[in-house]
């Protein structure tokens, strides 16, 4: 298993993708220094500030975006050069091979989750802020990546699923992306319709948000007031996500398996 990782590493090493996660997690800190620059955001400024917006504004949009992208990829890769004969010849089970490639998935998440932490902390002291709460910080950066990977794992479904072209794949990938995102931001606390409060009572990114927002919402502000009671524990947003990712995990596992055997 772990010479099938290093397998696919090196490819995507070629091909320069390795660099493009840690590229994806550097685009953000830019405009959230300067915004932080500008203002404080309410009891939070510095690296707290800088830290709180990319942990819940950039990794929801870029994270997801990028895994999606890289996710087509790692599963069109043998089918456009084939090269999935040479596996079988190993032999390796298409089961196998469809979970090495899931697992690079989450060291790419890691990857971003620690460029996305030291981006913070550069941003952090160009705001002329002291880097307090490291360690902590840096565990809320690793598990936000491990959710937000295991939530485009529903896209790899349909990636798999369609085996289309990438033009397919990356438009899927982002409409999934903003989609999830927007409920986060908007539809979570705005609507009033049954269905919709069900949707984002299901999809990963508001889930992932209620548990954010607990540390990342100032209490005794307005805005605090209005999103307390969505505020949900770690532990039951952890424990949908992986329902989720197994789920998804098993379709992934079963179509790929179907398609290539």
């Amino acid at each position: 298993m772990l010479k099938l990782i290093q397998c696919e590493m090196r490819k995507l090493k070629r091909k320069h993708f390795v660099s493009f996660v840690i590229f994806a997690a550097l685009l953000f800190p830019i405009p959230f220094t300067a915004l932080v620059l500008a203002g404080s955001m309410g009891n939070f400024t510095g690296f707290e500030a800088v830290f709180g917006l990319l942990v819940t504004m950039g990794m929801p949009i870029m994270l997801p975006a990028v895994l999606g992208i890289i996710a087509a990829m790692l599963f069109f890769m043998e089918r456009d050069n084939d090269t999935l004969k040479n596996l079988r010849i190993i032999p390796t089970s298409p089961a196998k091979i469809a979970t090495v490639k899931i697992a690079v998935l989450y060291i790419l998440g890691l990857i971003f989750a620690f460029a996305t932490m030291v981006s913070s902390m550069v941003g952090g002291l160009i705001a002329g802020s002291e880097l307090t709460n490291i360690g902590e910080n840096f565990g809320i950066a690793i598990i936000t990546a491990l959710l937000y990977t295991t939530s485009i794992l529903p896209v790899v479904i349909a990636i798999v699923g369609f085996n289309r072209s990438y033009i397919f794949s990356v438009i899927l990938t982002f409409f999934y992306t903003m989609f999830d995102f927007m409920l986060a931001y908007g539809g979570l606390f705005a609507t009033t319709d049954p269905m919709m409060k069900m949707i984002t009572n299901i999809m990963p990114a508001p889930i992932i948000y209620r548990w954010q927002a607990v540390r990342f919402v100032d209490p005794g502000t307005p805005a605090y007031s209005v999103m307390e009671p969505y505020f949900l524990p770690l532990w039951l947003v952890a424990l949908t996500v992986v329902i989720i990712g197994v789920l998804s995990y098993l379709a992934i596992v079963r179509i790929y398996n179907k398609r290539e055997s």
